[in-house]
């Protein structure tokens, strides 16, 4: 990428006519020679690359500036632009100084409402910005910023030069992503350069600079966000931006040496050995091309270490290393005192010497490895991006350094920088997680160096980081993969906090790191009350986000998907369409980061939308609706950690309990389904009938209630019944990992008729977090509402199995608020639409569906319900329900059973509820009966109605729970205790 060529000549070939036309123009016939002259040499170098051509035009031009009567601002701009191209191809500094200086005085010559005022703007911004590059200066950087904005806003769209505002204004946008690390200046630099692209044809002699410009901000957004889908378009981008360029051409060298970098970075990524054999060849093409004294040998030596280090790790050829460390120093030794890019060349120094002193027991290395990675930490602003791998490696070094004196000095000096490197907010996400599991590692490798303080610290790195890994930005299907990575790290730092009793502290862990996705997806609905009194323009371009953000949130990952699955053809399409999508999203989901981070920067407003502490976690009435049990397991221990009704906390160790045991119920118990033909609703075939299951299902049950269930209730001296009561004590399971999919309210001992069983002790009820639950409790709190409830019921759906049962269902249903005079609309088969329940569900707090479940494990928000003529979604409920939405029935096959490889996100029909608005959720862990349908509907909504005219409800309750127990009661009586796959399946979540 360079200047724009002047506007007062076209390119110059040397013909008879291009000479008389350029005279026509010249400044003055004094300076005619020397003009002429110059030009004609500057074509040469177009044409030859010779640079000894560019430095006769430079002489040239310099005797026309010095010969004219008057400061010319054509004359100053060549001049200036010919020592910009002559600075990039030797690396003269003073060169560089002396284009700048001439561009100024063109520029001052050039008033505003010229038409060669963008043009000298432009080219005096790419001069400050290579002196950016060498010098590092960020006032240069924001002046060539300054002067590209207006360059380009001064450039017409249909003028020619416009691609090449564009792209330059690209360039800086990404210098200054990669120097501050704002998103939003890694997405413009992008958005910019596609432009730039699609306004160059294949043919112009810019296509390749274009290309090479876009594939380095494609290669800065991969190592940001990781997302493979922009190596590969980088890849492909960058193939093409070398195919382009000419043998001889000067860019060649920094294009191949691009090109390798990319390579190493998906060897890096995905292990390929073709990728870094590649890259060693193109770097080292690059390397050759390039003369020693030229200002980018340093930055070449340094990228071909990179390589030849990553080669050495796997195939552990000495000879690698040690050409690694050759270049590297080299590369050192070429790089000026006050180079930006010192300090992260004597960092991979220090790096490659702690390699080598980790493979070969080199002594002196790690000290010399120290030295190296503490100068250029020294070398670097605290607020610089690379901030956070520069402290990470100093850690390393001292680690080792450790290992061999093992003592508490350098211990805590170790740990001093790892724990500060995991602080670096600049720092991607991902990056910091690691560092923090680095700190984990060296603390539980040294016990007897660290403390139960350090191990709650280094753990509160990890869990402070989880929302920014699975980022609201991400698509939805990268959002669950990393989601599915978290888990135990959740439920590790939960036991360290048990361990130290900090019980407060591990509650708010294991809510933190459960249901990110929906706590996300809630977050777009959460009302801006405060915000809008105090501050309505933010709240109002805050809220005009999150509705966007509901909106764009299913159709990118869509997107991702597509361009994933053909990166080189996305890459070669000039419209870039196919990116739309998921670019909006990820816009939107910077906007609101910034808009946060512009909300917490005010008085009272810190800690807006952000990770509650305990009491505030709580709901806001002094006591709860009973007990709120979390079931954390690890492979270390398991516990129970408990907010009794009166808002204190305990804990109850589950010794008998382990995570290889949960994981062998679950996999018992979801055999044992599966011989019992509960996966869809509707009545079974005569084959079909459900066996006599070779798997004890008691056996299970009785494993839950003496491993889990049981302890808890006699820690809670629950394990009584009290006849006293009017109604049996409530509790709320939150389950972790395995659990999650398991009946715990259905445990007890089966094999003696007399054996306890938890329905006949407690009233059960489950929440996908605490979040979720208080939420519903705060939310009811402040609603009034009248039972009013709509019924949905489809018998048969076109395509789906019939469900003859549901006819019955709603007839029932009808009598029973017909009778309690409880408004309620029915629609019923062809008249249930999409369109209809939409419009039907904002006159109505309750909704009862009897229809088939559609739950999609990839994208939540796809997860449906079947009607007639199609699917109503969560995404279709999220933007239609009302917010005086209370209770839902779902009476579908398995809407309250996820995904098993992603636990902690409750990715169930029944959770998606709650996200979406309803307060209170019953739904199925497995399908049901048909005919067990009407009977237990019934008596839920008498008993549910019964209890709403008694008055005994309290603040923040529905009933529900109460509701079902007695409905699960009354199907027990009918199908018999032990036949737990007939009424167990119907659950209540939330409140």
């Amino acid at each position: 990428m360079g200047n724009k060529p002047s506007t007062n000549k076209r390119h110059i070939t040397g013909t008879s006519e291009d000479l008389s036309d350029a005279q026509s123009r010249s400044p003055g016939s004094s300076t005619q020679d020397d003009v002429d002259a110059a030009e004609k040499a500057y074509a040469a170098y177009e044409q030859t690359w010779d640079v000894d051509q560019l430095k006769t035009a430079i002489t040239l031009y310099q005797q026309a500036v010095n010969e004219a009567p008057e400061p010319d601002a054509y004359l100053l701009g060549e001049l200036g632009r010919c020592l910009g191209l002559y600075h990039r191809a030797r690396g003269n500094l003073d060169d560089l100084q002396r284009a700048i200086a001439a561009e100024q005085s063109a520029l001052q010559l050039v008033p505003d409402g010229h038409p060669d005022r963008s043009l000298r703007l432009n080219n005096l911004s790419v001069s400050l910005r290579r002196r950016y590059g060498s010098l590092g200066a960020t006032k240069d950087l924001a002046s060539a910023i300054e002067m590209q904005l207006r360059s380009v806003e001064l450039t017409p769209d249909d003028d020619p030069d416009l691609s090449t505002c564009l792209d330059n204004l690209g360039y800086l946008q990404n210098l200054r992503f990669q120097r501050f690390g704002a998103l939003e200046d890694l997405e413009s630099s992008i958005s910019h350069r596609q432009r730039a692209n699609e306004l160059t044809s294949d043919v112009h002699p810019g296509k390749a600079t274009r290309l090479n410009n876009l594939a380095q901000s494609l290669h800065r957004r991969f190592e940001r966000l990781d997302d493979p889908a922009d190596l590969e378009r980088a890849i492909t981008t960058q193939h093409r931006a070398v195919k382009l360029t000419p043998n001889g051409h000067p860019n060649l060298p920094i294009r191949l040496d691009n090109l390798g970098s990319l390579q190493w970075l998906r060897f890096k990524r995905f292990g390929e050995l073709e990728d870094i054999e590649s890259a060693i060849s193109n770097q080292q093409s690059a390397n050759e091309l390039t003369a020693d004294d030229h200002t980018d040998k340093a930055k070449r030596l340094h990228n071909l270490a990179l390589s030849l280090c990553s080669r050495f790790e796997r195939l552990d050829d000495p000879a690698d290393l040690e050409r690694a460390i050759t270049m590297q120093r080299r590369a050192v030794k070429l790089t000026p005192n006050d180079h930006p890019g010192l300090a992260n060349r004597l960092d991979n120094l220090g790096s490659l010497q702690w390699l080598r002193s980790r493979r070969f027991g080199e002594p002196e290395d790690i000290e010399s490895a120290i030295s190296n990675h503490q100068r250029a930490n020294e070398l670097t602003p605290d607020d610089h991006p690379s901030k956070a791998t520069l402290l990470h490696n100093v850690a390393m070094s001292l680690v080792a350094y450790f290992r061999q004196d093992q003592t508490m000095e350098h211990f805590t000096e170790a740990l001093a920088y790892y724990m500060a490197a995991a602080s670096q907010t600049l720092d991607p996400p991902s990056s910091r997680l690691l560092t923090a599991k680095y700190v984990v590692n060296f603390l539980d490798e040294n016990p007897e160096f660290s403390t139960p303080e350090m191990l709650l610290l280094a753990h509160s790195r990890i869990v402070d980081v989880l929302s920014e890994v699975v980022w609201l930005g991400h698509s939805m299907q990268r959002r669950l993969e990393e989601s599915q990575k978290l888990g135990e790290l959740v439920s590790s730092a939960v036991c360290v906090a048990v361990r130290v009793n900090a019980g407060n502290q591990a509650i708010e862990w294991l809510d933190m790191g459960r249901t990110l996705i929906w706590t996300q997806t809630l977050s777009l609905r959460s009302p801006l009350h405060d915000l809008e009194h105090a501050h309505p323009d933010l709240a109002r371009a805050l809220n005009d986000v999150h509705v966007r953000l509901q909106n764009t949130a299913t159709t990118s990952s869509e997107s991702i998907a597509f361009v994933l699955a053909d990166a080189s053809q996305a890459a070669q399409r000039s419209d870039m369409g196919l990116q739309a999508p998921s670019d909006r999203h990820r816009g939107l989901a910077i906007k609101q980061g910034k808009l946060l981070a512009e909300v917490r920067a005010l008085p009272g407003f810190e800690s807006f939308m952000r990770p509650k502490h305990l009491s505030a976690l709580l709901p806001s009435s002094t006591s709860l609706d009973g007990h709120i049990v979390f079931i954390n397991v690890d492979r270390t221990q398991c516990d129970a950690l408990i907010i009794l009704a009166n808002r204190k906390t305990i804990t109850i160790a589950l010794p008998e309990l382990s995570l290889a045991k949960a994981e062998a119920l679950r996999s018992q118990w979801q055999a044992y389904l599966k011989q019992q033909n509960v996966r869809e609703r509707g009545l079974l075939a005569p084959w079909q009938h459900r066996s006599r299951s070779t798997i004890p299902s008691h056996n299970i049950l009785n494993r839950l209630w003496r491993w889990i269930v049981g302890p808890i209730l006699k820690g809670l001296k629950l394990d009584v019944i009290n006849a006293d009561r009017a109604r049996p004590p409530h509790i709320i399971w939150c389950p972790t990992g395995p659990l999650t999919q398991l009946p715990l309210h259905a445990a007890g001992i089966y094999d003696d008729d007399a054996g306890p069983r938890v329905y006949n002790f407690v009233v059960s009820s489950y929440t996908p977090s605490l979040s979720a639950l208080t939420r519903s409790i705060d939310a009811l709190a402040q609603q009034h509402t009248t039972p009013g409830i709509l019924v949905v019921t489809q018998p048969n759906t076109p395509g789906l199995s019939s469900l003859p049962g549901t006819t019955l269902e709603g007839a029932r249903l009808r009598e029973v608020f017909a009778a309690s005079q409880t408004p309620s609309t029915a629609l019923n088969g062809e008249e249930a639409t999409v369109g209809a329940v939409r419009l039907a569900l904002q006159k109505h707090p309750w909704l009862h569906l009897a229809c088939h479940g559609c739950q999609e494990v990839d994208d939540p928000l796809k997860s449906a319900f079947a009607l007639h003529e199609g699917r109503l979604t969560l995404s279709d409920l999220m933007v239609t329900t009302a917010d005086n939405a209370e209770l839902a029935f779902l009476s579908a096959c398995q809407t309250a059973v996820g995904d098993e490889k992603v636990p902690e996100e409750s990715m169930h029909l029944a959770a998606g509820m709650l996200a979406v608005g309803y307060k209170g959720v019953v739904a199925t862990m497995w399908s049901i009966k048909d005919d067990d349908a009407p009977l237990i509907v019934e008596a839920y909504y008498k008993e549910l109605l019964a209890l709403r005219a008694s008055g005994a409800l309290g603040a923040g309750q529905t009933g529900a729970a109460y509701a079902l127990h007695e409905a699960a009661r009354r199907l027990r009586e009918k199908v018999g205790e032990k036949n737990v796959v007939r009424w167990a399946p119907f659950v209540h979540f939330g409140i």
